[in-house]
């Protein structure tokens, strides 16, 4: 699929035009004038306005025009940002899936963004509608998505190059993600997931190095490989590394859990969804794919990628409750409740990546259930320390269009999860259970480094059909990654 930007559409054939209008009437700001009075016709004419994301169809377009014209309600111009850029273009295309287009065009608003911000919105939203969910039904038509070739994307003046390019890398690592945790757990397992950020690795220019369960072991990660005893998949521990300004130390680290299959151990969950667990390594999948764009982008950064991977499952060799294991930290942990896994696994791949002179880490983690009840399903839960690094990673989300919610983390929270008889309990009850997990992960950060948590069980699961993307994997933060990790280069 190739994309290109234009100032006009004069003289294209096009199996389809994409146009968002506002709910005050007026048509995306780099509509020609021709488009403008169409779609905003349309628009009145249907009510397409109304809700958020709806999309009207008009057919067979007449002198040499569009054989569909596609109106998409774009919500209210002054409510209008990078997100819903590409959730309006992304809704467009998505209507679309069905159809035989193979050479379509799409409107940006660029009043509202910068024309490069709207274009690489664009990129994202059409790469994004590009995916679906199905991928074991046998019906042809059942997984069917439109043949698109090019995509001219109508910006007024011809944008940046460099806006398509970071578009397509941050589009392509979206759905490369969500391929992996749409997969069912007897595919993707640990050993698969290594193999796919081999490849990942390698198109990418990135150094990989997995590390297995004897060498964890001899290097002290007794917390993550507590989380294994029970599987008989072995564990792997992925890391990647990418030297983009030379020279020693990590300028950022991400690190991402990586539950393959989450049972919940001896504490085993419910039966009701536990198949969705097969989507709990989302934050492995999300850090690897994060690194690839970093290192397609080229940033000056030197990077360290880490996935600490398994499965949790119940067995005689399973960590049991009561059971006290070692971290890699030294830190020694009672371990309270099997179901509070991911914690366990994000702090020995923390503690590693800060041995390895990372001094700003960013940890990525479908880590508790509370997070969903505290913020619902649209919001993406922010912890750190210091508030300054906190605020940095908050304002590459609203950069990128990713929505994070800053919550408390105090002494007190840290004084609930230490154990009577360890160091540390990864339990401390229900209530502020995300505020919990948490200060768990906190209590093996270092003094001098800079922490980030995001704990996206909320936002990376959609649980019904939205109209800019299916229900199932969401893949969220890589823009945020990606963000963050530019605004860092940008001061090397």
């Amino acid at each position: 699929m190739q994309f290109r930007t234009v100032s006009t559409l004069a003289g294209e054939q096009l199996d389809a035009l994409i146009v968002p209008v506002f709910k005050e009437g007026n048509a995306a700001s780099a509509a020609p004038d021709d488009v403008r009075q169409q779609a905003e016709w349309v628009a009145r004419e249907s009510g397409a306005r109304k809700l958020f994301g709806s999309t009207t169809h008009l057919q067979e377009g007449s002198d040499g025009g569009p054989t569909r014209l596609v109106v998409v309600a774009a919500g209210k111009r002054d409510e209008f940002d990078i997100q819903r850029s590409w959730q309006v273009v992304s809704s467009g295309v998505r209507s679309l899936w069905q159809s035989t287009a193979r050479r379509i065009a799409v409107v940006v608003e660029t009043d509202a963004l910068d024309r490069t911000e709207a274009v690489q919105s664009a990129v994202e939203g059409v790469i994004y509608s590009m995916w679906r969910p199905e991928t074991y039904r046998t019906s042809e038509d059942e997984r069917q998505l439109p043949p698109i070739e090019e995509v001219l994307i109508v910006a007024g003046d011809a944008a940046d190059e460099d806006a398509i390019s970071r578009g397509t890398f941050v589009g392509d690592a979206v759905n490369w993600a969500r391929n992996l945790s749409n997969e069912p757990a007897n595919l993707m397992t640990p050993t698969r997931v290594a193999e796919e950020a081999a490849a990942l690795a390698s198109g990418a220019g990135l150094d990989i190095e997995v590390v297995e369960e004897d060498a964890a072991r001899e290097m002290g990660m007794g917390s993550y490989l507590s989380v294994a005893r029970g599987s008989d998949e072995p564990a792997k521990f992925i890391v990647l590394r990418y030297h983009g300004r030379g020279g020693d130390g990590y300028d950022l680290g991400i690190v991402g859990k990586g539950i393959t299959f989450d049972s919940g151990g001896i504490s085993i969950k419910p039966s009701e969804d536990m198949h969705l667990m097969k989507h709990d390594m989302t934050g492995a999948a999300v850090v690897l794919a994060s690194a690839g764009v970093i290192a397609q982008l080229g940033l000056p950064i030197n990077l360290i990628c880490v996935a600490p991977c398994t499965e949790n499952l119940p067995g005689g060799h399973a960590t049991k409750p009561g059971d006290v294991v070692t971290s890699m930290s030294g830190k020694t942990v009672e371990v309270i409740n099997t179901d509070a896994e991911g914690r366990l696994v994000l702090i020995d791949g923390i503690t590693f990546a800060q041995r390895e002179g990372a001094r700003r880490i960013v940890d990525v983690a479908t880590l508790t259930g509370a997070i969903r009840i505290a913020l619902g399903r649209y919001y993406t839960g922010l912890f750190g320390r210091p508030d300054a690094f906190v605020d940095a990673v908050r304002a590459a989300g609203d950069e990128s269009g990713e929505r994070l919610w800053p919550m408390p983390l105090a002494d007190e929270h840290r004084d609930e999860v230490k154990s009577d008889v360890a160091d540390l309990r990864n339990s401390a009850g229900r209530l502020g259970g995300a505020i919990l997990g948490a200060a768990f992960i906190d209590a093996v950060i270092d003094e001098d480094t800079n922490w980030a948590h995001l704990d996206i069980a909320a936002t990376a699961w959609a649980e019904e059909d939205r109209t800019y993307s299916p229900k199932g994997p969401q893949a969220p933060t890589i823009r945020t990654i990606v963000e963050l990790a530019a605004k860092i280069a940008a001061r090397n």
